[in-house]
């Protein structure tokens, strides 16, 4: 069964949001005093920037929400290796040591993981110390 996605958080205003408004207001006083095709020139070139600008935005949030689901995976993926490390089946030759490679390879994964997790932190402004370890 497949579970439908959580939508991405909402990635804070990048610095670059100030900086657009400055440089809208600072083209409609150029364009008040001057008017002219190089100031819609340079209204359109900022635009295209903007644009840019807001669909790294969404790339930068999609990126993040997968933070969130590689996360919960690996959870499962490790539980049941332990569980299955302290059954019966573990006893079979060669079962522990693979689950054990399994146990140690998700843990270096949730720690990479965990990384982006920070950056997500500086991104979207949660708190790293709230995430589950």
């Amino acid at each position: 069964m497949r579970r439908e996605r959580e939508p991405a958080p909402a990635v804070k205003p990048p610095p670059s949001a100030a900086l657009h408004a400055r440089m809208i207001a600072a083209l409609a006083a150029v364009e008040a005093e001057q008017g002219g095709d190089g100031a819609r020139e340079l209204r359109a070139a900022l635009e295209a920037w903007w644009r840019a600008q807001q669909e790294w935005n969404a790339h930068l949030a999609e990126l993040f929400g997968a933070h969130h689901e590689i996360n919960n995976a690996l959870v499962g993926i490790r539980g049941n290796a332990q569980l299955i490390l302290r059954s019966p089946v573990a006893e079979q030759p060669g079962v522990r040591e693979r689950l054990e490679v399994v146990i140690r390879e998700s843990q270096r994964i949730q720690e990479a993981v965990a990384r982006l997790g920070d950056a997500r932190s500086a991104f979207l402004g949660s708190d790293p110390a709230s995430r589950a370890a």
